[in-house]
This record gives C-alpha cells, sequence and structure tokens, in this order.
C-alpha cells in the first residue's frame, strides 16, 4: 500500500510538470479515453500500466515483478498522448499514439526527458 501512495505522489509531481504552462482553449481533435489497465512492453519487459484520464491530462503508474515500478503523466490530444515518465532512478519522455478505438497504442520513450524516441518502442493492448 505504501508503494501505491509513493507513485501516486510521483504522478502527482510529473501532472504539474507537464501540465503547467500554456494550454490550447480546445484539444484540435476529439480526445481517446485512455484511461483504465493495459498490458504493455517497453525496455525489453512487459509491464501493468494503470492510466487515470482527467479531460486531456492523464496520470499512471506502471510495474511488474520484474521491474522497478515508475508514474507517467501527459496529455492527450486527439488520438496522440504526450509526456514524461519517471522511477526510482531514471525519467524521460514519451509519445504514444492510441487506436481509433482506444484498445491499442504504440509508440517510443526517451532516456531523458528531453527525448521521447531515444530509449526505444512502446506498445500496449486492454
Amino acid at each position: 500500500m505504501e508503494r501505491r501512495k509513493i507513485l501516486r505522489a510521483l504522478a502527482v509531481v510529473l501532472v504539474t510538470g507537464v501540465v503547467t504552462g500554456s494550454r490550447p482553449a480546445e484539444a484540435q481533435h476529439p480526445i481517446v479515453d485512455v484511461s483504465g489497465e493495459w498490458n504493455s512492453v517497453f525496455a525489453g519487459g512487459t509491464s501493468t500500466l494503470r492510466l487515470t484520464q482527467y479531460g486531456a491530462t492523464v496520470v499512471g503508474v506502471y510495474g511488474s515483478s520484474s521491474s522497478m515500478p515508475g508514474a507517467m503523466a501527459g496529455r492527450v490530444n486527439g488520438r496522440l498522448m504526450l509526456g514524461r515518465w519517471t522511477d526510482a532512478s531514471s525519467s524521460g519522455g514519451f509519445r504514444l499514439e492510441f487506436s481509433p478505438d482506444g484498445r491499442r497504442f504504440a509508440g517510443t520513450w526517451g532516456r531523458t526527458v528531453d527525448s521521447n524516441t531515444s530509449g526505444g518502442p512502446w506498445i500496449g493492448s486492454r
């Protein structure tokens, strides 16, 4: 339970960094609903990703029995979500594009906050 509290706190910190600044009055495209549990593959392993969406803002936590838990936050515009991920030892950017039905995503993750591609592919389904 303590682990979940820590991850939620990380997500709040991420959202603060991702959401601040100017926002468009309206998204260019209808926003796909990405809330829920996802099975994802990135960084050479699989993990469960749990996302919660508040309008265009998304926060989430991820982890598996073989990897370090982490948190992520981003903004959705249409089917595209851009944001940041973090865990206890590093952080970076990500770019995920969701399928029109909101059941799959494919994208990339970065090894630094200035990159959303340098880490490799990130895919998921529910």
